[in-house]
């Protein structure tokens, strides 16, 4: 189990007046951030499967007192480009909601590495 000591032993090193140590620790931490969701989700999907072979919809642990629940959901989601095509200029601007909002984005060379997978560059 992780508890507090165990996160003081992944900040021993810190040096908080340096920007290259806050991003090391920062790496170390989301790497043992995907191995524990990977660990998850693979815990997940035994449960999911366990309670799919015996059929189950809902199973409560008495030890662990952990409610367990399978059940179907429906996701709804709306056709930008065919509401664009059906609606006018200031229908549109009446129905579109825009937020803004500051977000930190880092990347690692392995996070470069995959984004340029996706990301094509215009050379001018």
């Amino acid at each position: 189990m992780i508890d507090e000591n165990s996160c003081e032993i992944l900040l021993e090193g810190l040096d908080e007046s340096n920007v290259s140590s806050i991003l090391q620790k920062w790496k170390e931490i989301s790497d043992v951030k995907k191995k524990l969701e990977e660990l998850d989700e693979m815990l997940k999907n035994k449960v999911r499967v366990f309670m799919k072979e015996r059929k189950w919809d809902k199973y409560n642990d008495a030890d662990t007192k952990i409610t367990v629940s399978l059940g179907i959901h429906k996701k709804e989601s709306i056709n930008k480009d065919k509401l664009k095509e059906i609606l006018s200029e200031s229908q549109l601007v009446q129905i579109m909601r825009t937020t803004t909002y500051e977000k930190l984005l880092i990347l690692t060379p392995e996070s470069r590495a995959r984004l340029k997978k996706y990301v094509n560059r215009k050379k001018i």
